[in-house]
């Protein structure tokens, strides 16, 4: 099955956004084209595994020969992906669910993505015009249950392919970066706190509904997110549209409350044990603030100086809490206004 977005589609969306590009939708639909027969075998097997997948530059071409300007603007001479299928054992609340993530580029290891020289497969009119070119690295999961069937096929393929536009995005953002000797894209609030190492599930999974936000509030998810959106414009009537999550973030975002939450949260400990409620909230707050101090030292960026000094959870909350509303704000406008953009 060949699922191809139409470039033109995307050529007037809110051009003051970063990240957009129509040279991320051939990458998608060139991805998506790799990756549809391995789709396809994990539906009939529903076996779990991984495979690691490479798009050559020759495999590429059509980034160069539908717009070479755009794809001077972001070459990609070579794909990378890690491809993981998994069949949950447990009965979660979906059918199917896609994640991915894309690996910013890297100067010392060829093991996430990197720069490299122009390769000779490269036509010499396109080669000449670069310095260097990019060896892209993604990872993809694919989840599903026993009761997922193909009559879900083509709504499976689209939410890949959605998967597929927003980390190519993120993979634009990453190589802009870099290109103007700015570094890292900055991820360390987003992905701070995730992991779980001892407190009861159902606390903790409150825990993440802020974690959550905090994630989607990042202005580089924020802009991928719009991106993906407009995917999902092309084909949703608005009663469908309205219902994705991201749309349903964005109103969770405007209306989150640190106080609520946090109540909801120390609930959730009282019906547990009354007793552990110190210890459950100084070790979130310590788990969040070691791993958002350690993956700024990574990225080599500043902490933000009011999360740096907060003292316990609910701070913390309070500090990030006009962050979230005003980013909820956002994009719910840009969702808003994705919708009014006639794609015909």
């Amino acid at each position: 099955m060949k699922i191809i977005l139409n470039e033109n589609q995307v050529s007037g969306i809110l051009k003051e956004e970063k990240g957009v590009s129509r040279v991320c939708v051939t990458y998608t639909n060139i991805i998506l084209n790799k990756l549809s027969p391995l789709i396809n075998d994990f539906i009939k097997t529903k076996k779990s595994e991984k495979k690691k997948v490479v798009i050559t530059t020759s495999e590429l071409k059509d980034a160069w020969l539908t717009d070479i300007d755009e794809f001077i603007d972001f070459p990609i001479s070579e794909i990378r992906i890690d491809f993981i299928t998994v069949l949950e054992k447990k009965n979660p609340d979906y059918t199917f669910i896609t994640s991915a993530g894309a690996e910013q580029i890297e100067h010392k290891t060829t093991k996430d993505s990197y720069l490299t020289k122009p390769p000779k497969e490269l036509p010499n009119y396109v080669k000449e015009q670069l310095d260097a070119t990019l060896n892209a690295k993604f990872e993809f999961y694919i989840y599903i249950t026993k009761e997922f069937d193909e009559s879900s096929l083509n709504e499976l393929i689209y939410e890949c392919r959605d998967t597929i536009l927003h980390e190519t995005n993120h993979m634009l953002e990453f190589f802009k970066k870099n290109e103007k000797g700015l570094g890292y894209v900055d991820v360390s609030l987003g992905t701070s706190g995730e992991k779980n190492y001892n407190i009861p599930r159902d606390i903790f999974d409150i825990w993440k509904k802020f974690l959550l936000l905090v994630y989607y509030s990042e202005p580089h998810e924020m802009r991928a997110m719009i991106q993906e959106m407009y995917s999902v414009r092309e084909r949703a009537p608005f009663e469908i549209f309205k219902e994705h999550r991201y749309y349903k973030a964005a109103k969770h975002m405007e209306d989150f409350n640190a106080d609520k939450l946090f109540d909801e949260l120390r609930q959730s400990i009282e019906i547990y044990n009354p007793d552990s409620e110190i210890s459950i909230l100084t070790n979130l707050w310590k788990w969040f603030m070691d791993d958002y101090f350690e993956t700024s030292k990574l990225l080599k960026t500043t902490p933000n100086k009011r999360v740096q000094n907060s003292i316990h959870v609910l701070q913390l909350m309070k500090t990030l809490q006009p962050r979230i509303n005003k980013a909820g704000k956002y994009l719910k406008r840009k969702f808003n206004t994705l919708y009014s953009i006639d794609i015909d």
